[in-house]
């Protein structure tokens, strides 16, 4: 996957595909809109208010889990160490090196997931709800708290990772103060310091960890 030599555009890759958000959502995603314990995402961060391109409150798929386990940096997508705003020239590197089409942008992983999800059968309403095409009201405030919220998407979305059977690096933290540094650190090149694990997709919804790696 050409993606994971650029963490950043990995991390910002992932967040798209298994939530649907909009671009400039996965970018600016941080940990204070995640919820491990309730296995939410809320797309829309406290004191934004929603416009007519909503962004909803999605499950947190098993795959998608991992990435966003880190409480104390400021956004899950930063570039040496500090969030940005865009990384379009970054996606554009990572689908000239995996070669493929020109035409291709981070657009195209929301749509392309939103395709796959009504392929594997998940409701038109479901995809809707996911892509934020509906407008929340007062009922749907309290809808993602059911455990069945969204079920049939977040069950896909991981089925589909699941099938393609990957091994790939998850950045787990970026440490830009020396107190994080340990011997289970290595800097990279653009001055970050990252810990990350390898893990396996396994049948049905599932992860395993694989031997703990270094990225540089």
């Amino acid at each position: 996957m050409a993606a994971q030599t650029q963490p950043h555009v990995f991390t910002f890759a992932m967040i798209m595909l298994n939530t649907l958000a909009r671009p400039e959502a996965a970018i600016e995603l941080s940990p204070a809109q995640v919820s491990l314990s309730e296995r939410l995402v809320n797309l829309n961060p406290e004191g934004r208010k929603q416009t007519k391109k909503v962004r909803p409150t999605v499950p947190l798929t098993d795959t998608l889990k991992p990435f966003l386990q880190a409480t104390d940096i400021p956004r899950f997508v930063m570039w040496n160490g500090q969030p940005i705003k865009s990384l379009k020239r970054a996606f554009a590197r990572a689908v000239r090196e995996a070669r493929l089409p020109t035409e291709i942008t981070p657009y195209s992983l929301r749509h392309t997931m939103a395709v796959e999800l009504r392929k594997r059968g998940v409701p038109a309403w479901e995809v809707e709800g996911l892509l934020g095409h509906r407008r929340p009201g007062v009922t749907e405030t309290y809808a993602e708290f059911d455990p069945e919220y969204l079920s049939a998407g977040r069950t896909a979305i991981d089925a589909y990772f699941a099938e393609l059977k990957l091994v790939y690096d998850i950045p787990q933290q970026l440490c830009v103060s020396p107190a994080c540094h340990s011997l289970e650190t290595k800097k990279s090149p653009s001055g970050d310091f990252s810990i990350t694990s390898k893990v396996r997709m396994v049948g049905g919804t599932g992860i395993e960890p694989v031997t703990p790696t270094m990225s540089t």
